[in-house]
């Protein structure tokens, strides 16, 4: 009997999963923004056909990407949404810690990329957003929910105050890597995630419950 319409082949799903993180490194290169469908087919090993079975297009197929790199990094996220009270500095030290170093060892090339595929792009801003950018700040809004109901802070808008204390780590990143601010400007990065975690505690500390 045949297939109904609009379903697939088994295994349809891990194979374009499979797809579509053969191409993240390429994508997240430094010209990935521009490179052709047909570069990304060669880079994971098929045909532009059959990219197109699976993707549609070259935005399908980052679109995909973007995703993969959700489901990849799924562990660091649940792990910065869940803090262990008893100390908000430490906390807030900790992630923002783990935040740099991840981006230093790989992530950052991950977020820089995307940003480049997405800024100014109707499908891709948006898809930037929902699969790299808004999983951080709600793992960053979750983690000082937390600590706003153990009485360890006043975070009345878990989101504002994630956007408070990320944007400037972020913001510090591309200036000292993707920018290349090292070089003309450079930044003691861990006595400024310092600054801002106490300027953080600062602002919002409250003595424990």
């Amino acid at each position: 009997m045949g297939r109904s319409v609009g379903s697939h082949n088994p295994g349809y799903e891990e194979r374009r999963r499979a797809l579509a993180a053969a191409v993240i490194d390429r994508l997240t290169a430094e010209d990935g923004p521009t490179v052709s469908l047909r570069r990304l087919a060669e880079v994971a090993g098929v045909s532009v056909p059959t990219l197109r079975h699976y993707f549609g297009d070259r935005e399908g197929l980052v679109v995909a990407a973007l995703a993969e790199m959700l489901r990849q990094g799924g562990p660091y996220l649940e792990e910065a949404a869940s803090p262990s009270p008893g100390d908000l500095r430490g906390s807030l030290l900790d992630l923002l810690r783990r935040t740099a170093m991840g981006w230093r060892f790989g992530v950052g090339r991950l977020y820089q990329g995307g940003l480049a595929l997405g800024l100014g792009d109707g499908r891709l801003g948006p898809a930037y957003v929902d699969n790299l950018l808004e999983p951080l700040l709600q793992a960053v809004e979750a983690r000082l929910a937390k600590h706003h109901a153990w009485g360890e802070a006043r975070v009345e808008h878990p989101r504002f105050a994630a956007l408070q204390l990320v944007s400037p780590l972020v913001l510090a990143l591309l200036h000292q890597d993707g920018l290349g601010g090292a070089e003309c400007r450079p930044l003691d990065l861990d006595a400024f995630i310092v600054d801002l975690a106490d300027g953080f505690v600062r602002a919002h500390a409250l003595a424990p419950a």
